[in-house]
């Protein structure tokens, strides 16, 4: 018998699986993107993962539209003022070595916006003056029509941008006197 009690308890431990317990497995998930179906048997394919919320993006502040004009005009009038300063400064600023009451009064770009009685107008008369309209030019004083090319296409921008800011409203309205 104690030959055949190792053989028995051999086939007694092969019959329960033996002394030592049998190694855990993990099921395995298979590989495949999400964008793909993954045979599961049923006929739906995952859901993909919801996208993070997004924030709204800010609204931006409602433009003024009388700032523009008035950015617009500014910024042509910084365009054009060399030009005035080279050819209009002698008689319509008070430091000019031509100037005169009569010419300030008419056009005075001592201050911005200019001023003068042609201020309401001053784009208009300055085409005139110039002859940007069409009109023979009769300023500067000294040398009508010397004022030409880059020069006179400054002029005319901020002559543009300062009348579409009159219409739009956005110069101050005027004092009746």
């Amino acid at each position: 018998m104690t030959r055949a009690f190792p053989i028995l308890l051999s086939f007694v431990l092969a019959a329960c699986g033996g002394s030592k317990p049998a190694p855990k497995t993990t099921p395995v998930e298979p590989t495949t993107p999400p964008s793909e179906p993954v045979a599961t048997g049923s006929a739906t394919a995952p859901t993909p993962p919801a996208e993070p919320p997004t924030e709204p993006a800010p609204a931006e502040p409602a433009k003024d539209p009388k700032a523009e004009l008035l950015a617009a005009e500014t910024t042509a009038w910084d365009k054009a003022k060399p030009v005035f300063e080279k050819y209009c400064a002698s008689c319509h600023t008070k430091a000019g070595k031509k100037s005169a009451k009569k010419k300030l009064d008419h056009f005075d770009m001592d201050s911005y916006p200019p001023g003068g009685h042609h201020t309401a107008t001053i784009g208009f008369t300055i085409r005139d003056v110039l002859g940007i309209s069409g009109k023979k030019a009769t300023m500067p004083y000294d040398h009508p029509g010397t004022v030409k090319g880059d020069d006179l296409a400054a002029i005319k921008a901020w002559t543009d941008a300062w009348e579409a800011a009159e219409k739009g409203g956005a110069h101050p309205a005027k004092a009746k006197s």
